[in-house]
């Protein structure tokens, strides 16, 4: 055989075992990354069942209305009809090599899916709130404003509280009201409707209820609680505390008179029967986020009366000293308190005459 033909021969036969070993170590490489892959999503998947956990056990055992907002990951590759919050248990399906294998944690209370609660790959803020018997991961698509009611209200009166419904989902939401009260012909309470319908229309539908509040001569003084139960045709329910506290109007056994006297000057010597005592309000909160808090006071008639910035402790706590209501027509009032990303709390108050 000539040399020249022993020689390509011989090349040949080297290229064919370069390329060999170039394969041999391709297809281990590709085994190294495709375990790694699956580690990595696994792992995901682990940590993020594990943190709702924990922010659900946390603010469950904080009490309603605590409140945890975490960053969470749905890694590439998942099942989304296998990613749920269901009863106690959180669950994430991946499927890996042609097979779905299900990342799950069961913890000791409640859950209920939120309706933004995300299935689909990506980093997502989720909140995470405590309400009244569980826990809810994932805003809901229906909030109600006031969250609670409380009322102070002497015998032989009546009032109202405007209960706010809003549907930011995008289904309708057949809302039903059950109220769970018993102290009819005692403390009267009624609601204008108890059945009706939020639509959507690309924003948020709004619905206002009536509630009020009746007494009587003989009623009692004393704190009555019960609560209104909201639900609707789709996982999103809430529940509405609601407490009177019926004061004033009945004199303490054995006294015959009570007289006041009321006086204009710093040195209690000059009587007078019309007098203005300027009079300041502590607004406080608890369960925020460390930084500044918008409040907002709200009139009668929709108007911003005063706007604050307190700051929240690292315990989350803030307190505002500086409402004075003296001078502000009578009426129902609100205050909203927001903070970036979205958490808020409202509260409603009267200002009413004194006689």
């Amino acid at each position: 055989m000539p040399l020249r033909a022993q020689g390509a021969i011989e090349l040949l036969v080297i290229l064919a075992m370069i390329a060999t070993v170039g394969l041999i170590i391709y297809s281990a490489s590709q085994n190294t990354l495709a375990g790694s892959n699956k580690a990595l999503i696994v792992s995901q998947a682990r940590a993020t069942v594990n943190d709702l956990s924990s922010a659900a056990s946390e603010v469950y055992s904080e009490g309603v209305g605590a409140k945890r907002k975490i960053y969470i990951v749905i890694p590439e590759g998942v099942d989304p009809s296998r990613v749920y919050v269901n009863n106690t248990v959180i669950n994430i399906g991946l499927k890996i090599e042609g097979q779905t294998s299900d990342i799950n944690t069961q913890t000791g209370m409640r859950l209920l899916q939120g309706s933004d609660f995300p299935t689909s790959p990506g980093g997502y803020w989720v909140e995470v709130v405590a309400k009244n018997g569980y826990v809810l991961i994932g805003s809901s698509a229906l909030s109600v404003v006031p969250a609670s009611i409380s009322v102070e209200m002497p015998p032989s009166n009546s009032t109202s509280i405007v209960l706010t419904f809003t549907n930011t989902g995008s289904v309708p939401l057949d809302v039903t009201l059950s109220p769970q009260w018993t102290y009819a012909g005692v403390v009267d309470m009624g609601l204008n409707t108890t059945n009706f319908i939020l639509n959507t229309s690309g924003g948020s539908s709004i619905s206002y209820v009536n509630v009020t509040f009746t007494t009587y001569q003989n009623t009692s003084l004393q704190t009555y609680a019960g609560m209104i139960s909201v639900a609707t045709n789709t996982s999103a329910k809430e529940q509405v505390d609601v407490y009177v506290n019926v004061v004033g109007g009945q004199l303490p056994t054995g006294v015959s008179y009570i007289t006041i006297d009321t006086f204009k000057d710093v040195g209690y010597s000059s009587s007078t029967s019309t007098f203005t005592l300027p009079y300041n309000v502590t607004i406080n909160g608890s369960r925020w986020y460390e930084g500044i808090v918008t409040l907002n006071i709200i009139g009668p008639s929709g108007n911003v009366v005063q706007t604050a910035y307190p700051t929240a402790n690292s315990s989350g706590v803030f307190i505002y000293n500086g409402f004075n209501p003296a001078g502000l027509p009578v009426g129902v009032y609100n205050i909203t308190a927001t903070q970036p990303g979205g958490t808020n709390a409202s509260y409603q108050f009267n200002i009413t005459t004194c006689s």
